[in-house]
């Protein structure tokens, strides 16, 4: 079970005490508005893994990593609804294993991940250069491949057209001229500003019970004048003028994103009837989309749908044939309007309650119980996996159909395949 503390204004910590892992897990989550510079924080995350005041190069950080039996460092940047997330974790084997008796490896490693984070290796100012333009290099490359994943540079480009006048049509990065034009003394500024106005969460999952963690962490954002930012979205409830856009590439296969309104007016406005609907309409094996259009009538070669709660959208991303993306399309209606009929039965229903107990429940990992706290930085109230089963096996068939009849399609992405020779996927 899940224990949840506020530590400093705007921080709490989610200790989750188990002895199911040999490793243990401490992430840090930071969100703050889309409206800041996006570019900066992108690259800082991965300044600040690169090295801190105490070990302020790769090989003695690498050494201490290795004294604490290699543990790992990671960080990453994404968005949540109109929110910049930020994360920053250590994986390091729980102090059961530990070789020595009496060590406590999980609050080393707390140590270690404050030290990146309160203590990095600055000087008058700014950040080592050197760092900065090597980071701003390998960033840019990421950038620089996105497109090579046509798959996931579709979803993308979806999001920016149907967004396009929201916070939510941002990449989490920003720009790439943004990215090529900031400094050392800029990345200063945001490590400042993050440190102050973020919303935190940081996740610890072991076998410890978390107090050394949390006065680690405590005693880092005491000697933080904290004011974080409010954080909100716009949910938009109608779908606005239908657009769809469409790309060529040297593909072999087409790659089809429908983008939908829900009618949400927050997460949490008919959260659960919302979940099982895409679950039944397109989020597994058993739904409509993966049976009909893909198994029964084979117009795709993948077809799934996804509700981003957090923004109260709703993707379906298929891999088609270009030219069945009318066929394709077609289909993908008559099943959202299936599900808006009632045109399924209350064993469908089960399976999806049994389906989502089964991959909620299924936290085979430290990681995978730390993503499902920090996904939840922003909301009043944090959801245990258990609470979150219990609201969705209270779900009828009702509510399933009018939640479907509120999604309505508003953009199309497609990018379709260059006559001539193909030859990429």
């Amino acid at each position: 079970m899940a224990k949840v503390t506020t530590i400093a204004d705007g921080v709490r910590l989610c200790t989750v005490q188990t002895d199911r892992f040999k490793s243990a897990l401490i992430s840090v989550t930071m969100a703050v508005p889309m409206t800041g510079n996006l570019s900066a924080n992108a690259l800082l995350v991965r300044v600040l893994k690169h090295s801190s005041k105490k070990y302020p190069d790769f090989v003695r950080l690498n050494q201490k990593l290795d004294e604490l039996y290699g543990a790992s460092l990671a960080v990453g940047f994404t968005k949540l609804g109109e929110a910049q997330q930020l994360d920053f974790s250590i994986s390091c084997i729980d102090d059961r294993f530990a070789l020595g008796e009496g060590e406590k490896i999980t609050a080393e490693s707390a140590e270690l991940l404050c030290g990146m984070l309160f203590n990095p290796d600055v000087k008058k100012g700014a950040f080592r250069a050197d760092v900065v333009d090597e980071e701003k290099r390998f960033l840019l490359q990421d950038i620089e491949e996105e497109i090579n994943d046509k798959r996931s540079y579709a979803k993308t480009k979806l999001v920016e057209i149907m967004c396009r006048n929201e916070l939510f049509g941002k990449k989490p990065y920003g720009t790439k001229e943004e990215i090529e034009a900031l400094t050392p003394e800029d990345l200063y500024e945001a490590w400042q500003n993050l440190l102050k106005t973020a919303t935190v969460m940081i996740t610890c999952v072991s076998s410890d019970d978390g107090k050394k963690v949390e006065r680690i962490f405590k005693k880092g954002f005491s000697k933080i004048d904290r004011q974080p930012a409010a954080i909100t979205t716009e949910f938009r409830t109608r779908a606005g003028r239908f657009r769809r856009v469409e790309e060529k590439f040297p593909v072999n296969q087409g790659k089809l994103v429908l983008g939908f309104r829900t009618g949400k007016k927050s997460k949490e406005d008919s959260f659960a009837p919302y979940v099982v609907m895409n679950d039944i309409f397109g989020g597994n094996v058993y739904s409509k989309l993966f049976m009909n259009v893909r198994e029964k009538l084979s117009l795709c070669y993948y077809c799934w749908s996804r509700i981003v709660s957090p923004k109260g959208i709703l993707l379906v991303d298929c891999g088609i044939d270009t030219e069945n993306e009318k066929k394709a399309t077609d289909e993908i209606l008559a099943q959202l309007k299936a599900v808006c009929d009632g045109d399924f039965t209350d064993d469908d229903i089960k399976a999806s309650f049994m389906g989502m107990r089964e991959r909620w429940l299924s936290t085979d990992s430290p990681g995978i119980i730390a993503l499902w706290y920090s996904s939840q930085i922003t909301d009043e109230k944090i959801y245990t996996p258990e609470e979150r089963i219990a609201m969705i096996e209270k779900v009828t068939k009702k509510e399933i159909c009018a939640a479907a009849k509120h999604v309505k399609l508003e953009t199309v992405y497609m990018i379709s395949a260059q006559e001539g020779e193909n030859n990429e996927a």
